[in-house]
């Protein structure tokens, strides 16, 4: 059972990781937009990690003029799907954001339909719709005196999130093939680093957060955003690796339980630790995500 360890592991990482983002959207994320801050951070990172991989990468000019810019591409939606990620986490407890990248396989799904030439089965599309109820489950929030209100914009943001966070992977396996993954990386690294600089450049308010981060939070706000970055990669190292020791579809169901854990890391940070994270545990704002959260898990079951 040795690759179950690492399977869980992966998601384990990855829900701390979600939980250091709305720490630091919450507490130190300031501003007019206040998440332009992480965002040009990770793009920093992306920029780092390009150069990283140069270093150590023979024929990364290579490629097709064609390929590089698909990459590229591939990299401002990743870009993408972070904004919109990090804006959700603004205005909507992390419980309720993270659900919602279960839907990414079904979006990807749909775009290697159409890229890659891939079939879903009978049971994949009825999973698919499974996990799709499950995140308009997740878009209701009861309130008192039996009042529910569709929380839309949460939705669209992390719909269009996850779409973006599935092409960004769909257009990397379109022009990657095994022995020029760390070619088709740096040029995706390349795209993320670029997309950040446009944003620099353009956009006034991102840069005035990135920039009052800096000064508030100094070395303390981009060793915790590095340390982020770092525990992400175990994440990606540890999946990586269960892969190899156990099917392909039993890693990805273990993956699923990530938001099971994020519930229950914020139900520890709120009853130990609240400074970090707090977040309303009161049964008719639990017991929504409590079933969202089954049906899409179960969803994703069938789906894999």
């Amino acid at each position: 059972m040795t690759w179950f360890l690492y399977a869980l592991g992966a998601p384990i990482l990855w829900a701390l990781v979600n939980i250091v983002d709305q720490y630091l959207v919450n507490k130190h994320a300031k501003g007019e937009h206040p998440v332009g801050a992480l965002v040009l951070f990770s793009s920093l990172v992306g920029i780092v990690v390009s150069f990283i991989i140069a270093l150590f990468t023979k024929g990364i000019f290579d490629i097709s003029l064609h390929d590089k810019l698909i990459l590229i591409i591939s990299g401002f939606f990743s870009l993408g799907w972070i904004i919109l990620y990090l804006r959700a986490l603004e205005i909507e407890d992390v419980s309720s954001v993270v659900p919602w990248f279960l839907t990414i396989p079904v979006f990807g799904y749909i775009f290697g339909y159409i890229f890659l030439g891939e079939t879903l089965t009978q049971t994949q599309m009825i999973g698919s719709a499974i996990v799709l109820f499950g995140g308009l489950i997740l878009s209701l929030e009861f309130g008192e005196e039996n009042r529910v209100k569709f929380k839309g914009k949460i939705a669209l943001m992390m719909i269009v999130s996850c779409i973006f966070a599935a092409l960004w992977g769909v257009l990397f396996k379109f022009v990657t093939v095994e022995e020029q993954f760390w070619v088709s990386s740096f040029w995706e690294y390349i795209g993320l680093g670029l997309a950040g600089l446009i944003i620099w450049i353009f956009i006034r308010s991102y840069r005035n957060a990135f920039s009052h981060m800096i000064k508030s939070g100094g070395r303390n706000i981009f060793a915790l955003n590095v340390t982020s970055e770092g525990v992400t990669m175990g994440g990606n190292f540890m999946n990586n690796f269960a892969l190899l020791l156990a099917p392909v579809t039993l890693v990805f169901l273990v993956a699923t339980f990530q938001p099971i854990i994020v519930l229950a890391l914020t139900f520890l940070c709120t009853k130990f630790f609240p400074w970090i994270v707090e977040e309303k545990f009161h049964f008719r704002h639990i017991a929504p995500k409590l079933v969202a959260i089954g049906v899409m898990v179960v969803g994703s079951m069938l789906f894999f």
